[in-house]
Parts: C-alpha cells; sequence; structure tokens
C-alpha cells in the first residue's frame, strides 16, 4: 500500500482530470462502505472465535457456517446496492460502468477479506505480505496496460477487480480449503457471531460515516476539486500509515486472542505491543508532518496543493485511530463491543451534522472537524477501564512516546539544516537522511525507550 501512495496515486492525478478522480475516490468509498456492511464484521468474526473452535476441533462447521453467513449477508448488500443505484448515479456522478464494476468488485474484495483472516488464523504471515506486495505490482501493470484503453475511473476499478481476483484464486488454492466449504451450518454460530459483530457494524459504518460524508458531500455540490483533494490526502495518509498498523494487529491479535482464551496474562504483551506500534510508526507520521511540503511537492501535480495543509491532520488522525485498535483489544476480549460502538454513534452523528449545515464549509474546516473527534474517541476509550479491561500500562506508553517524538523531532531538524533547496532530489535525500538517522538512533537505544 506504501508502494501505491508513491506510485499509483502521482500517475492517476497526472493522468486523469479532478472529476475522474473524484469518481473513483466515491467509487472507492462504496466499496469501502459495502466492505463494511458486509465482509470486515465477517473477516473480524472469523478471528475472535477461529481459536475458540480450534480447541474444540469444530474448525469445519465454523468456517462452513461463516461462509454461508457471508453469502446470505452479500445477496443482501447486493439487492440494497441496486435499490439505491439511482441516487449515487444522479447525486454522486457514478457512471453505470463505475457502478458495475464496483458492485462487482465488491465480491473478490470481501473473499479476500476472510481470506486475510484465515491467513492470520493460521499463523501464513508470508503468504499474507506476499498477496499484498504481488497485488501492487498487478495493479500498477494492470492500470498502465487499461489506462489507454479506459482513459477515465473506469481504468482503475478494472485493473483492481482483475489483481484481487488474481490473488484470490492464489490465496484459496495456497490455503486448500475446499474440504472446509461444505453444507454444514450451525445456529450457535450464528447466534453469537451476530452478538459480537451487529456493534462492529455500527461502530464501523459510523467511522466511515465520520471520515467520508465530506467527499459525499462535496461530490454533490459539483465540487470536484474539493473531493478530489481530501479523497487524495486521505490516501496518501492511509497507505503511510495502515500498512505496517494492519501488520501489527494481522501478527499480534491472533496471538493475543489465543492467549486469552487459554487464560493467560496478557497486560504485559499488549503494553509492550503498543509501544512498538509507537517506536515504528511514530518516525513516519512525524517525517510525513515535517517534511508535507516536499512530498507533495514531489508526487503531485500543482492543482493538489492544498494537499500539504491536509496531509499532515489526516496522518495524525489515522495513526490515533490504528493506535485506536490496540487500545480497544479490550472489547473484542470480553464480548463487550457495543462500548466502542456508544462512543462512534455519538460522535460521529454530531459531525454529519456539522458537514451538513455548517456554512462554508471546506476541506481544512472537514478535517480539523475529524481531528477533534479522533482526538475525543480516543480519549473516552482510554478512560474506560474496568478491572478486568486493564491490558495497558499507560504510564511506561507515554514515557515512549515523549522519547521517540523527541528522537524524530531533533532528526528532522537536523536534516533540513544539512539539505536546504526545494530541488526534488534534495527533498527525497532530506527525507531519506531523516528516516535513516531517526531509526538508526531508536534502534540504538531500543533498550531504553522500549521499557
Amino acid at each position: 500500500m506504501i508502494l501505491n501512495s508513491f506510485l499509483i496515486i502521482p500517475l492517476f492525478t497526472h493522468i486523469l482530470n479532478t472529476k475522474e478522480v473524484s469518481i473513483y475516490l466515491i467509487a472507492l468509498q462504496i466499496l469501502n462502505l459495502i466492505c463494511t456492511l458486509s465482509f470486515d464484521w465477517i473477516a473480524k468474526a472469523i478471528v475472535r472465535f477461529y481459536e475458540k473452535y480450534d480447541i474444540q476441533d469444530k474448525q469445519e462447521i465454523f468456517l462452513s457456517s461463516i461462509f454461508w453467513i457471508a453469502v446470505v449477508v452479500y445477496i443482501i448488500i447486493f439487492v440494497l446496492y441496486f435499490l439505491f443505484k439511482n441516487i449515487l448515479i444522479s447525486n454522486f456522478a457514478v457512471t453505470n460502468a463505475i457502478f458495475g464494476l464496483t458492485i462487482l468488485l465488491a465480491i473478490p474484495c470481501g473473499i479476500r477479506q476472510a481470506l486475510y483472516q484465515i491467513l492470520r488464523a493460521k499463523n501464513y504471515y508470508m503468504l499474507y505480505t506476499g498477496s499484498i506486495i504481488l497485488y501492487q505490482f498487478l495493479f500498477i501493470a494492470g492500470f498502465c496496460g487499461l489506462v489507454n484503453l479506459l482513459p477515465n475511473a473506469s481504468s482503475i476499478i478494472l485493473s483492481m477487480l482483475l489483481s484481487i481476483v488474481f490473488i484470490d484464486i492464489y490465496i484459496y488454492r495456497s490455503l486448500g480449503l475446499k474440504s472446509y466449504l461444505k453444507f454444514s451450518f450451525s445456529k450457535k454460530i450464528l447466534t453469537e457471531t451476530l452478538k459480537y459483530s451487529i456493534p462492529l457494524v455500527i461502530t464501523s459504518f459510523c467511522y466511515w460515516a465520520l471520515f467520508h460524508t465530506p467527499k459525499l458531500v462535496f461530490q454533490n455540490s459539483g465540487e470536484y476539486l474539493n473531493t478530489s483533494v481530501l479523497g487524495i490526502a486521505w490516501t496518501l495518509a492511509t497507505n503511510t500509515i495502515n500498512p505496517i498498523a494492519s501488520l501489527f494487529m494481522f501478527v499480534n491479535f491472533p496471538v493475543i486472542i489465543k492467549n486469552f482464551e487459554h487464560n493467560k496474562s496478557i497486560k504485559i504483551y499488549i503494553t509492550s505491543l503498543l509501544q512498538l506500534f509507537l517506536f515504528i510508526l511514530t518516525p513516519l507520521l512525524c517525517g510525513v508532518c515535517l517534511f508535507t511540503n516536499d512530498i507533495i511537492r514531489i508526487i503531485l501535480p500543482n492543482k493538489y496543493s492544498m494537499c500539504t495543509e491536509l496531509l499532515p491532520i489526516f496522518v495524525i488522525i489515522i495513526f490515533a485511530h490504528e493506535m485506536m485498535k490496540v487500545i480497544n483489544i479490550k472489547y473484542h476480549l470480553h464480548n463487550k463491543t457495543y462500548i466502542e460502538t456508544l462512543f462512534g454513534v455519538v460522535i460521529s452523528a454530531v459531525c454529519c451534522l456539522l458537514y451538513l449545515y455548517l456554512a462554508n464549509l471546506t476541506p481544512a474546516k472537514a478535517a480539523y472537524i475529524m481531528l477533534a473527534a479522533e482526538i475525543i474517541l480516543i480519549s473516552a476509550n482510554i478512560i474506560i477501564k474496568f478491572n478486568n479491561f486493564n491490558f495497558i500500562n499507560y504510564k511506561k506508553t507515554l514515557l515512549t512516546a515523549s522519547y521517540i517524538l523527541l528522537i524524530s523531532f531533533i532528526c528532522g531538524f537536523t536534516a533540513n539544516l544539512f539539505f536546504s533547496g526545494s530541488n526534488y532530489i534534495i527533498c527525497f535525500f532530506k527525507i531519506a537522511a531523516y528516516l535513516c538517522m531517526t531509526y538508526s538512533i531508536l534502534y540504538s537505544f531500543r533498550k531504553k525507550i522500549l521499557l
């Protein structure tokens, strides 16, 4: 995904006009919403309960039940999607071609999500990493091959579709899951899955509305540049933080679940996980904030210069949101995800009202509303500490964060001193020097920083 940010995004922002970019971004958010309401919560249920049914030697009935739940859910989403087709086409400039490709893309995306969670449960980390890298290269090759045949947003969506289908087949064959897909179903598994997942669906929808409603507002008003600027800045920020943050959760969440199901202590493990999260991702966060002008100048056309103001805000939001996922593991372990849902509903409802009724809404105003919401969300979730929810030593974590921030800013200041100028090569070496210095110093003092 980092490769996607620094190759694909500059490529299609230079080739496509702002309207086509905005249509692609809206289609991507529609796809994101479909996956949020359907396959994402099913995938999380796989991770949460796989170990439990593995202990009971019921993996086959569990995975078969999950498969048929997914089939039914997708049929419902498919019907609802077509009911709202005219609204999408008439209000958000989504064409029939984009509409059709997006609904088709939802199927392989959902399958990929489920397969990735099985990889998590089975600890197939190399297959997971390899499939992501392979997808990026296929996506880039597909876009470059199709852009001359379909010189609009359709070329991006179609290249995504073909790449993901290939990856799904590759992972499915590597896992050899044929024996699991039988006509088996358990009402108990359905009940347990829905009880755990319904709050997750509501929470995910609230977060989707919080972060993506402004793009819909601008697109509906025909402000395609504002839609594109918001979407490009958000995608750059997401693809900078999410790949590593997702890998953290991919590797560690099944381990935490396994230890919890076997009644082992997990406080030290989760605290160390949060410290390591800060250790690796904070320098990236600071790098984007310190060198935003250089990054935007190198990779985007001048018409997207507004991204310079938005990118630091969005990268902070996404960093905090991914960190909140570690903090909120406590809700998943105790099946109390409705607590997070309550916060999500209230905060997102207030923010969406602001997006809709705030006079002279701009991309910057929308970004600051999101930032305020994220600060409130993460603060509220930290405060919730019941006796059996106390899985993190925040004093140690805060001290670790302070050391890392201090070192990152000193290295950033030093890099700016030695590399002055706006030349693309100088900008590149400045950022590279900052990252090398920061991670070298952090690694040298890792035993003191990771207390």
